[in-house]
Parts: C-alpha cells; structure tokens; sequence
C-alpha cells in the first residue's frame, strides 16, 4: 500500500507539473532586443528621426523649381444695350458669354545668396543628429533594462539567501526545542529562535514583494504585459577591464552628448550663412505657357483665343532694410558661440563622469573581492558555532551573532555584485560602446 501511495503521488505531481505553465527564462539579451524594437521612448524617437530624415530634401531647401497648373471658367448671361459712334444701336436680351484660361507655371530660384545649400546642409546636419539622439536614447533605455534586469537578480539571490538562513533558522529552533524538552536550556532560547526564523519569514515576504515590483518595471520596459512571467539567470557577470585612457579617447569620438552638443554647433554655423545670404542678390527663372479663350453674343468680338509661351528673368538686391540684417548676423553669431561653450561644457562634465565612474567601478571591484572573502568566512565561523551550539559549547547568542553576520555578509556581497554592473553598464554608456 505505501509503495502504490507512493507512485499516485508521483503521478500527481508530475501531472500538477504538466498544468502548470512553465515560466520561459528570459536572457539580458532577448531583454534588450525586446526593449530596443518595443520600447515606447525609443519608437517615439525612431519616427522623429524618420521625420527629420523625410524633411531633408531639395525642395524644402528651396533649390527645385515649383511648377503650378491654373485654370478657370467664368459664365454669364447679360441682357446687353450699345450704342456706337456711327448712330447703330444694338439691343439683345439673354445674351450669353464664357471665358476659359489654362495656364502653366514655373519658377526657380537660381540664386538666392546661397541661402539654399546653407539650408540643404543643415537639413542633413538635422538628420544626423537625429540619428544621435536615437542612439542616446536607445542607451538610455538599454542602461534602464539592464538595472532592470539585475535587479531582479540581486533580489532573487537574496531570496535565495533568506532561505538559506531560514532553514539554519528551523534546524536551530529545533535543537533548541530540543534542549527546551530536556531541560538543558530555557525557554527564552526557544522564543528568540522562533522569533528569529519569523523575522526570516517576514524578509522573505518583503522580497516576493520587491520581486514583483522589479518584474513589473522591466515588463513596461520592454513593453509586455506587466503580468508576464518569467526567469532571469542566476548570477551577475562583470568581465569589463577598462583602461582611462581609452575610456577617454572613446568619449571623445561616441558619447552621445559629445556628440549632440558638435552638432549642434555645425547647424549654428549654418544659422549663420543663412542669414548672411540676405546680402546678396536673387535671381529667379521665371516660365509659363497662357491659353485664353473668350466667347461672347454681346458686342463686336464674338471670339478671343490665345495661346503661347513666355518667360523672363527677374532680380534683385536688398541693399537696406533698417540694420536687421546685419544684427540677425550678429545674433546668429553669438549664439554659436554660446553653443561652443556649451560644447566644451559638456565634454568637460563627460571628463569628469567617466574619471568617477572609472574609479567607482575599481572601487565597486575591491569591494566585490572583500565581501566575496567576508562571506566565506562568515560560512565557515558559522558552521562552527552551529556544531558548537549542538554540543552544548557554546550558547545562543554567540550563534545568533554569527548568523547575523552571515546574513549581512551575504547582502553587502550582492549588492556589490549589482552596484558594480551597474557601474560597468555606467562606464559603457559614457564610453559610447553600449550600443554597437
């Protein structure tokens, strides 16, 4: 009977486990893959670039010609009275005429004082830096979905841990319970085991909790419904070694706000020719081909037809219009030149980012080592005081004290663990190289 109750069981579970959807284990890079094809802020900032990219072109840099088709009709019916030099009179009622024209257009600018390619390039200065700040924000987003992601990790490790203890908590509730029973402790030892495993079941609780929120936030992340289950794997890998120097040169030639701020400095440039182009003349082609005709039962023409090309050239040149040109030259000036400084403002700020985050990262790495060696001893320390504690050589407290300091071992060598991530993720964006 045992070995057939044995077997049902087995059966149960295994058909319990067949039910129940499987939690598919999501990798950092599938996270975000996901997240660079569905996150909302990069595909707002997809299709802004898409419109910067549509409005670089030559018709709204004004160097095509625009051609136009008019056309019209007019109709009317008159009652018509007219007298001429020679005494005729002539009188007709309900008489009836229509005019129809059709014409063709088209003009060129041929010169405008350059004003046109000032335009066309800085159209596709607006395009590229476009395609900049798309890239920002895709490591903005990246860097969001990996502290995300390990942070998910970093809880679920410490979950791990709070359970871990919590067993070495129920294995000593016992023995105390235990030692209660034949009378060689009292029942104050008894009570802070048992307060101690709760306290342990309480963290566990806040933890599932933590866990929620951190899944929920990397869901909306890369855009899947916040109650999507999944795994993440199980260990936080750092294998970056940087070196300052090239972290340097590489914030130089591919930080995004670097970059953002050098164009912006080239599209002031080009504010500037635009508006010195003002100082030199125009010349416009101008071209049309007129068809006329007018039908009248009123008056000595009963019909006018026309039809034919013509075309011209016209010019000119502000030679003064109050100083504004000039003092708009001016305006453009200076704001180029605040965009230089603003220039070499950021890229001092990025100097100043990369050096901490370089030094926080080696920090972040000595301290990873030291609490990698703090919790291995605190495991063997505590693995004394347990078998200690069973022989009656050492009393509760001292066994208390250790575990505590095994708990805290573990938490302050996670968290390292996943501040020093997060400082290599940091030292990559500013590098430039978290997008490839």
């Amino acid at each position: 009977m045992k070995r057939m109750l044995h077997k049902l069981i087995i059966i149960l579970c295994l058909g319990i486990s067949a039910v129940l959807p499987a939690q598919s284990v999501l990798t950092i890079e599938e996270a975000i893959k996901t997240g660079l094809e569905k996150n909302y802020s990069v595909m707002i900032v997809k299709n802004e670039s898409e419109i910067a990219k549509l409005q670089n072109n030559f018709g709204n840099a004004g160097m095509s010609p625009t051609v136009s088709l008019n056309a019209n009709l007019n109709m009317a019916t008159v009652n018509s009275h007219q007298e001429f030099n020679t005494g005729a009179v002539q009188d007709r009622a309900g008489a009836q005429s229509n005019n129809t024209g059709v014409s063709a257009n088209v003009n060129w600018m041929v010169f405008d004082g350059l004003r046109m390619f000032a335009i066309k390039k800085r159209l596709s200065l607006n395009e590229d830096l476009s395609a900049i700040e798309l890239k920002q924000q895709m490591e903005s987003t990246v860097y969001d979905i990996v502290a995300a992601y390990y942070d998910i990790v970093r809880i679920n490790e410490l979950i791990k841990a709070a359970k871990q203890n919590l067993s070495i908590y129920e294995e000593r509730k016992k023995l105390a319970k235990l030692r209660l029973e034949i009378g060689s402790d009292s029942k104050v030892d008894f009570l802070l085991t048992q307060s101690n495993e709760n306290r342990a079941k309480s963290s566990i609780i806040q933890l599932e909790l933590q866990l929620l929120n951190a899944k929920t936030r990397l869901n909306t992340l890369i855009n899947k419904p916040v109650d999507t289950e999944f795994t993440t794997t199980d260990s936080i890998v750092v294998n970056f070694d940087p070196n300052m120097d090239e972290l340097k040169k590489g914030a130089l030639k591919s930080n995004s706000s670097v970059l953002i701020s050098r164009q912006n400095e080239l599209i002031a440039e080009q504010s500037i020719k635009e508006a010195r182009s003002a100082n030199l003349p125009f010349i416009q082609l101008n071209a049309a081909y007129n068809f006329t005709r007018a039908q009248s039962q009123a008056g000595i023409v009963f019909l006018n037809q026309q039809a034919g090309l013509n075309g011209g050239v016209s010019a000119g040149w502000l030679l003064f219009n109050g100083t504004r040109n000039s003092k708009l030259v001016k305006e453009r000036n200076i704001l180029y030149l605040n965009q230089k400084y603003a220039s070499e403002q950021v890229q001092q700020q990025i100097d100043a980012q990369v050096y901490n985050s370089y030094k926080s990262f080696l920090l972040n790495k000595s301290i990873v080592a030291l609490e990698k060696q703090n919790l291995a001893d605190s495991k063997e320390v505590l693995d004394v005081s347990i078998e200690r504690y069973k022989i009656g050589k050492t009393n509760l407290l001292e066994t208390i004290e250790t575990q505590k300091n095994l708990e805290d071992a573990q938490v302050r060598y996670i968290e390292a663990l996943y501040t020093m991530k997060l400082a290599e993720t940091e030292l990559l964006r500013t590098n430039g190289s978290l997008i490839k």
